[in-house]
């Protein structure tokens, strides 16, 4: 995000988004809505023909995909910025600042070998990243298992398909992406 950057310019941005981008953006302005906005316009610049955006659809639990396309892409924020990850081959992403373990989701995220693995926040939010960009990359949520699976190693087995993650090197963020191997 821009030093200095004016959130009140929202709406003109909002305005410029397709129907099929703003039914899936909130109504109210805030700094969440305006990194997915950015997100989104980001997209648009990136993609060959920036008509393509507005024929984005979303999966059953929100993935977003562009039909008959090769172009797969994800989008993460947190705080102060907005990464965004094209590929040829369905592609999940994380980003995220440190973050303080929260112990008490400890069970529902992850496994006990990784749980044992967690010692300093950077362990944590290195996990945490790794175990979204798998959960983006197969467009699921708390309800996959995440538990289930250990992202441990840059690659392993997982629901059926083998997964190879990758450090995303931004400085001050922990980022990982996630790809079919």
């Amino acid at each position: 995000m821009p030093q200095g950057f004016d959130y009140s310019s929202q709406n003109e941005l909002y305005g410029q988004m397709p129907q099929n981008i703003k039914s899936v953006l909130g109504k109210k302005n805030s700094s969440k809505r305006m990194l997915s906005l950015l997100g989104w316009q980001l997209l648009a610049e990136k993609l060959p023909n920036e008509v393509l955006l507005s024929e984005v659809q979303f999966e059953e639990k929100g993935k977003p995909f562009i039909p008959n396309s090769n172009i797969y892409f994800n989008i993460s924020n947190t705080k102060g910025i907005v990464v965004l990850a094209i590929h040829n081959r369905p592609v999940g992403i994380d980003v995220e600042r440190l973050r303080e373990p929260k112990e008490v989701i400890y069970s529902r995220v992850f496994c006990s070998e990784e749980v044992r693995f967690i010692k300093c926040p950077e362990d944590f939010t290195r996990l945490w990243t790794r175990k979204e960009a798998v959960v983006k990359l197969f467009g699921g949520g708390l309800s996959m298992g995440l538990n289930s699976f250990s992202v441990l190693s840059d690659e392993f087995d997982v629901f059926g398909k083998r997964v190879k993650l990758e450090p995303v090197i931004i400085d001050g963020f922990i980022a990982h992406s996630a790809v079919y191997a």
